[in-house]
């Protein structure tokens, strides 16, 4: 759906994103994970057309960046990182600028509006001013937007930044009714964590992109460890000695939590899991500590 070959993109005479290749399958849905200046918001900024590559290729179903920049702007929803200011403008203007723009007339660009707005959660503020929306529905309406013209692709730049937990939620839920849908998507995501609506995720570093695959920490596991964190109230010391035959380094932490270092695509998180409550311990809670994607960008 999406295919990135040796794209190079700068900004102010800068080289931020190098010789990227990466290919996002139709259906999928991607994160691409980086610290702050890895170069992921400028990729996905050359792939919607709002800048222009410096050297490679971009094709989006088949329709090339370069030399077909209306038909990958049929073909993609952009949703950039944050609401643009537009004073005085309403939410139903904002979405029909786009849909106007998706070349929707007439009762189909009433209707996909209407649609667009009921998504975003604003179905009775369609005529409130822009400015005066929460971080939460600002960010679903820009999705909302992105999807008015239904196109194939959805890209979207830190969707999840500045939402509470609860907002994050709905948000992800949106992205997976999109993926579900058969859209294909592809998304910067800033803070190092993978939201399970994505299905693939590739690790970008100073403007290159340095691993990839399914969104499964054994895909990442070749050459590194991870750690991960048992909480066992009151036996982390018997929990450790459980799992000192599984995993490296392991240790208690306190006395209710102890901490190993697994390779997953030898011994899997549910093994440790399993043995200590063999073992007879309760096991309160288990998970990788912190997140395996944000062990990725150490």
């Amino acid at each position: 759906m999406i295919r990135f070959e040796r794209a190079t993109v700068e900004r102010g005479g800068h080289v931020v994103a190098e010789e990227v290749s990466l290919r996002v399958l139709p259906g999928q849905s991607c994160a691409v994970i980086g610290r702050s200046g890895a170069g992921k918001s400028s990729l996905l900024a050359a792939a919607a057309t709002a800048l222009p590559l410096h050297a490679g290729e971009i094709h989006v179903d088949g329709h090339s960046v370069r030399r077909e920049p209306e038909a990958v702007r049929r073909k993609i929803g952009y949703v950039p990182p944050r609401m643009p200011a537009w004073p005085g403008i309403r939410v139903d203007e904002f979405v029909e600028l786009f849909a106007a723009a998706g070349d929707l007339r007439g009762a189909g660009l009433r209707e996909a509006v209407a649609r667009a707005i009921e998504m975003a959660g604003l179905a009775n503020r369609g005529h409130e001013p822009l400015d005066s929306l929460d971080d939460g529905h600002a960010k679903r309406l820009l999705v909302a937007r992105a999807l008015v013209h239904d196109p194939h692709l959805l890209l979207l730049d830190d969707p999840f930044g500045g939402l509470d937990p609860l907002e994050r939620r709905e948000l992800e839920q949106l992205l997976a009714d999109a993926h579900l849908m058969g859209r294909t998507v592809l998304a910067a995501v800033d803070d190092g964590e993978l939201y399970p609506c994505f299905t693939h995720l590739a690790v970008m570093r100073e403007g290159r992109i340095v691993a990839e695959g399914p969104a499964d920490p054994a895909a990442f596991a070749a050459g590194r460890r991870f750690r991960y964190r048992l909480t066992c109230r009151g036996r982390a010391e018997d929990a450790a000695r459980g799992i000192r035959g599984l995993a490296a380094d392991v240790r208690a932490v306190d006395l209710d939590h102890v901490e190993a270092v697994i390779d997953p695509a030898t011994v899997s998180p549910s093994r440790l899991v399993a043995e200590v409550v063999a073992a007879g311990i309760p096991v309160e809670a288990a998970g990788f500590h912190p997140s395996w994607t944000a062990q990725l960008l150490d």
